[in-house]
């Protein structure tokens, strides 16, 4: 039973979808608390918990990991292009479309909503107000979030620079194509003047 509350370094390396040299960097360097049995194969063992939650970093923090960066793979020329780019005006324009989408949300937001509305995980909104990222306020056994705050974080740099979740994603989608949609409205409302000018 006591094995059942493991997880083997095979196993781990799976459940993460991570190579074989980035697992064992991950254990050497602590990253992850584990068990050495000092066996030559089966070295590792995680408990779930640990695994669990370190997945759930993964998937839902923004940066985590991110000083790894092209260390394990041979491909490090190739950086991929991000689905927008964090300028400064990027960033305030993708505020504003966020305030206009969740303008009918209360200023207050339960954490379980700001975490939909996004993919987090309630414990992951729970951590930035812990962290004095989003400042919390809990009535009963529901805690809030600033919704003011929570846009400003979603649109900040390191944010949209590297998006995790796919929701997050879907949003930054949904931006990108109302832009392209108010340029060619843009584009064609110049052609219209530019004719009407010239008769």
């Amino acid at each position: 039973m006591a094995e059942e509350k493991y997880m083997s370094g095979c196993k781990l390396r799976q459940y993460l979808h991570i190579s074989t040299r980035k697992m064992k960097y991950l254990m050497d360097h602590n990253y992850i608390p584990h068990e050495n049995t000092g066996h030559t194969t089966h070295k590792y063992r995680v408990r779930i918990e640990d695994a669990e939650m370190f997945k759930m970093r993964m998937d839902t923090e923004a940066g985590f990991l991110a000083e790894l960066n092209g260390m394990f793979t041979n491909r490090t020329e190739w950086h991929p292009r991000p689905m927008l780019e964090a300028t400064e005006e990027n960033c305030e324009a993708f505020r504003l479309w966020l305030e206009v989408l969740w303008a009918e949300l209360p200023e207050a937001l339960p954490t379980q909503t700001a975490a939909e509305l996004v993919g987090h995980s309630p414990q992951r909104i729970h951590e930035l107000i812990r962290e004095e990222t989003l400042h919390g306020i809990k009535m009963g056994s529901t805690q809030y979030c600033v919704k003011e705050e929570f846009i400003c974080y979603m649109a900040s740099p390191q944010k949209l620079s590297n998006p995790r979740t796919e929701r997050y994603k879907e949003l930054i989608r949904e931006f990108k194509y109302k832009q392209r949609r108010e340029r060619e409205n843009e584009q064609r409302r110049c052609k219209r003047r530019m004719m009407n000018a010239d008769t």
